[in-house]
C-alpha cells in the first residue's frame, strides 16, 4: 500500500487540498497520514520572563491539542461525505518546525506523495521566504502535490501537461508519470517552451519523444512565447489539464534568490495543481 502526507493547518486552502489526496489515495491504494505541525515561540533569549508569558507559554501544546481535536471531526466529515470512509486515514501532530517536520515525517513514512494546499505569495516575500508548499516542492524527497486554493477537483485527470528541458532524467520522470497516475489513464502532454524561437528546439523534443513513441497516451508540443509562464498557462487552460508536473533539483541560496524555480512560481500563481518530480528520486 501506498502513503501519502497530507500537511495541513485546517484552511480552506488544506482542506480543498485534502479532496485531492483522498481521491488519489482511493484511486492508487494509499493510506492518508495527515500531519499538523506547530512552533512555540522561542523565549530563550529572554533574561526575565514575566509569569503571564511564562504560563502562555506553558499551555500552548494544550491550545494546540484542542484546536486539533476539534477540526479533526471536520476532515472525517469530509471523507464520509466523498463516500471513501473505507480509506485509512491516521492524524498526526508534531511540534517543531513546520518545513523541516514535513520532510523528515516524509522519509520517515517512506511517503509516495506529499499532497498538500497552498495560498500562494507575492512580492518580495515570494521570492526571498517563498511559502511552506514552495520549500517543500523543492527540498522534498518523494513527489510534491501542491494544490492551489482556487482548484477543485472532480475526481478525474485526464489530461496532465510535463514540463520538460530535454534532459535525460525527465525522461525517467516522464515514465514515472505513466506509472503514478496509471489508475486515471491520462493524456500526457509533454511540453517545451521555446522562448529563443528557432527550429532546434522542434529538433530536439524529436529526438527526446522517439523512445516514446508508440505510446499513444503520450503527445509532444513546442510551444513559442516570450514569458515561460504566460504561455504555459494558457497552453493549460486550453487543454484543460488538470495536473502540471516538472522534475526539480535542489538550489543554492544564490540561485533561489536571485532565479527562483518555475515550479514554485507556477504554484502560487496557477488555479493548476502542480506535481514537483525530485530530479534524486527518479
Amino acid at each position: 500500500m501506498s502513503t501519502i502526507i497530507f500537511p495541513t493547518d485546517f484552511s480552506d486552502a488544506a482542506t480543498r487540498a485534502f479532496i485531492y489526496a483522498l481521491q488519489l489515495a482511493d484511486r492508487i491504494d494509499a493510506k492518508i497520514i495527515t500531519l499538523h505541525v506547530f512552533q512555540k515561540p522561542d523565549i530563550s533569549g529572554l533574561t526575565h520572563v514575566p509569569r503571564s508569558l511564562e504560563e502562555f507559554y506553558n499551555t500552548i501544546d494544550l491550545y494546540e491539542f484542542e484546536n486539533y481535536k476539534d477540526a479533526v471531526p471536520l476532515l472525517d466529515k469530509i471523507q464520509d461525505e466523498k463516500g471513501l470512509s473505507h480509506l485509512s486515514v491516521v492524524h498526526t501532530l508534531y511540534e517543531g518546525d513546520t518545513e523541516a517536520t514535513i520532510l523528515e515525517r516524509a522519509v520517515a513514512e517512506n511517503a509516495d506523495f506529499i499532497v498538500m494546499g497552498t495560498t500562494g505569495a507575492r512580492g518580495l516575500k515570494e521570492i526571498i521566504l517563498g511559502s511552506v508548499a514552495g520549500e517543500v516542492l523543492e527540498n522534498a524527497s518523494c513527489p510534491v502535490l501542491a494544490i492551489p486554493e482556487q482548484a477543485v477537483f472532480d475526481g478525474k485527470i485526464d489530461n496532465i501537461a510535463f514540463t520538460t528541458a530535454f534532459q535525460a532524467q525527465e525522461k525517467e520522470g516522464l515514465e514515472k508519470v505513466l506509472q503514478l497516475f496509471e489508475a486515471f489513464s491520462p493524456q500526457v502532454h509533454c511540453v517545451n517552451v521555446d522562448l529563443a524561437h528557432t527550429e532546434e528546439y522542434h529538433h530536439r523534443m524529436d529526438v527526446f519523444s522517439a523512445d516514446f513513441a508508440e505510446n499513444p497516451s503520450i503527445a509532444f508540443h513546442v510551444l513559442d512565447g516570450t514569458d515561460f509562464q504566460t504561455v504555459l498557462t494558457k497552453f493549460l487552460e486550453e487543454m484543460e489539464v488538470d495536473i502540471v508536473v516538472m522534475v526539480t533539483e535542489k538550489r543554492s541560496f544564490l540561485q533561489e534568490l536571485f532565479h527562483y524555480s518555475k515550479t514554485k512560481a507556477l504554484s502560487y500563481h496557477s488555479r493548476t495543481p502542480i506535481l514537483s518530480l525530485p530530479a534524486a528520486s527518479l
